[in-house]
């Protein structure tokens, strides 16, 4: 049979505000590549994304991306950068771009590719298709932390705006009794459902397509993880607190600098005043012990 394989491929790479990246990620892997890399240097307003297509598939997904871009960036002309590369570098170049990343000093989080260090006690596995979760961005980051230094075994474990899955495979790995990892992203669900597989979760667990009304008639769990946007977590924040056992955490984050007095007001609004916060760059996370 013929090789159908294309010759050549697109290395693209866009600017975009950082607080957009999501939104702009998300929108590739929907329409354009299955995987892409981010490029984020500290302190830097901006995030570089970078993804590869074959290269006859070049000039109708440029003009797709332009649009979106111009869309949501008004009066700005979208920086996309292109390079032709052969077949046979484009994957080994991507996969030289994504390294496994330490958090605390006993976590790997890595690409199926690379081997972890030997005695590693917390290897968690990641097929990167997503634009978070993979361990890079700082709310990850955090998020990953607070559960490294409060989770204990047979917790019972919420996970809304799963992503990759990464939160609730660390929780499985630290002994959850059960897990529900929830997205309203279609492409998330399937990557969370790849990386459960990957990591061979043990304990019970759901991954649901779908946001907060998922979790209607659920016992209060001892850890709930929100990962995702002020202006998400603001309205869910008296049902978030309520799906929190009585001396359980809440873990709160996706969330900048910014968003710090709006979310610390509607948390004592709520009579929720025993929290800390983590700052990671101009990101933050907050650890509340439900009162």
């Amino acid at each position: 049979m013929k090789d159908t394989k294309p010759e050549r491929f697109i290395e693209a790479r866009v600017l975009v505000p950082r607080e957009l990246s999501d939104a702009v990620c998300n929108f590739i892997v929907d329409n354009i590549a299955s995987g892409l890399v981010l490029e984020e240097e500290e302190g830097s307003p901006n995030t570089g994304i970078m993804f590869y297509l074959p290269e006859e598939a070049g000039k109708a997904n440029h003009r797709a991306l332009e649009t979106y871009l111009g869309d949501l960036l008004p009066g700005r002309v979208p920086d996309i950068r292109e390079k032709l590369i052969e077949n046979a570098a484009w994957e080994e170049q991507y996969k030289a771009s994504i390294k496994p990343m330490r958090i605390a000093e006993d976590i790997i989080v890595r690409p199926p590719w690379e081997s972890a260090p030997t005695g590693t006690r917390f290897d968690i596995v990641v097929e990167p298709k997503m634009a978070f979760g993979t361990g890079s961005h700082e709310t990850t980051r955090s998020c990953l932390s607070v559960i490294h230094d409060h989770f204990q075994p047979h917790m019972r474990f919420l996970d809304l705006g799963t992503g990759s899955g990464i939160l609730s495979i660390l929780a499985d790995k630290m002994g959850a009794s059960y897990i529900k990892a929830i997205d309203y992203d279609s492409v998330a669900v399937q990557n969370c459902t790849e990386n459960f597989e990957i990591n061979a979760v043990r304990g019970k667990y759901d991954i649901l397509l779908g946001s907060i009304e998922k979790c209607e008639g659920d016992a209060p769990y001892d850890f709930v993880c929100a990962n995702i946007i002020k202006s998400t977590i603001l309205p869910f924040l008296p049902r978030l607190v309520a799906l929190t056992k009585i001396e359980g955490f809440l873990v709160l984050s996706g969330l900048l600098d910014q968003d710090e007095s709006e979310v610390s007001a509607g948390l004592r609004e709520l009579g929720q005043t025993d929290f800390d916060i983590l700052h990671d760059n101009e990101w933050i996370t907050y650890t509340v012990t439900r009162k």
